[in-house]
């Protein structure tokens, strides 16, 4: 990544900074740690952030929305988690831990998860809990050959289920109404106006999710009265964290009160 960034051949006095995203990413893990020593070797200030919020930021600013509107972005890769802005800024929480959407509860004596809890919607519609549940269908797995990484499983699943493949479908599906649960919570607890879908679960099957995202928000949004939930897709689901990024750093070098954390 930073051997990518000096590739680019820029003078070093045009080079604002560095952001690291990853997942669980901030300034109180292990990551900033990291952000500490590459910002000492780099002589430059380093971000670090947690991808699924730099991902919100990134659309955030890409889509030019008012900061007057309660803003989310919903991140679904091998694990599921979210970024909110309000005001134009990222609300990070006590510990730079908010948006962990994929540890909310959607069945209190559900599957149990690794955080501790149990039902935690990940266990349920993230790529891995898809690609899991395919697997599991000896049929299903057979046809589509779904060995490999996680990612590459999944997919081939997400195409199958948009070529019409009703095992494939069926399991998309299913994972997209899990998913609809806990982002409905989420948007009645923090009356959300705009919904986008990110990260590489949505990158081929992202119709499926926001059909079933928008369609179960028309029915069981406590605000569905008053004002409609905008559920958007990503332009570039697989980039967003990436575009996040480089949004972090422009935003810490116009607005650093927005930005905490560059080192």
């Amino acid at each position: 990544m930073v051997g990518a960034a000096w590739g680019l051949d820029l003078p070093r006095h045009r080079v604002e900074g560095l952001a690291v995203v990853a997942p669980t990413a901030g300034p109180y893990t292990e990551w900033g740690t990291i952000g500490d020593q590459l910002s000492e070797l780099l002589k430059l200030p380093v971000l670090v952030e947690n991808d699924a919020a730099a991902a919100a930021l990134g659309e955030f600013w890409s889509r030019r929305v008012s900061r007057e509107q309660s803003f989310g972005c919903v991140y679904l890769s091998t694990g599921i988690g979210a970024g909110m802005v309000f005001g134009g800024a990222l609300f990070r929480g006590a510990s730079f831990d908010a948006g962990e959407l994929g540890h909310l509860s959607i069945a209190y004596d559900g599957r149990p998860c690794p955080c501790g809890n149990q039902g935690c919607v990940e266990r349920y519609a993230s790529m891995t809990a898809s690609v899991d549940t395919a697997r599991a269908h000896p049929a299903l797995a057979a046809r589509l050959r779904l060995d490999g990484s996680v990612s590459s499983a999944y997919d081939t699943l997400a195409r199958a289920a948009v070529s019409g493949d009703p095992d494939a479908f069926g399991v998309i599906e299913d994972a997209a109404g899990y998913l609809s649960v806990a982002v409905t919570s989420m948007v009645n607890l923090l009356d959300l106006g705009r919904i986008v879908l990110t990260g590489p679960g949505v990158a081929v099957a992202g119709s499926i999710y926001a059909r079933r995202l928008r369609s179960h928000l028309a029915r069981t949004a406590h605000a569905r009265s008053r004002h409609e939930v905008q559920v958007e897709l990503s332009a570039q689901p697989r980039n967003a964290a990436g575009i996040g990024a480089a949004a972090l750093v422009v935003q810490a070098s116009i607005a650093p009160g927005h930005t905490p954390g560059m080192r």
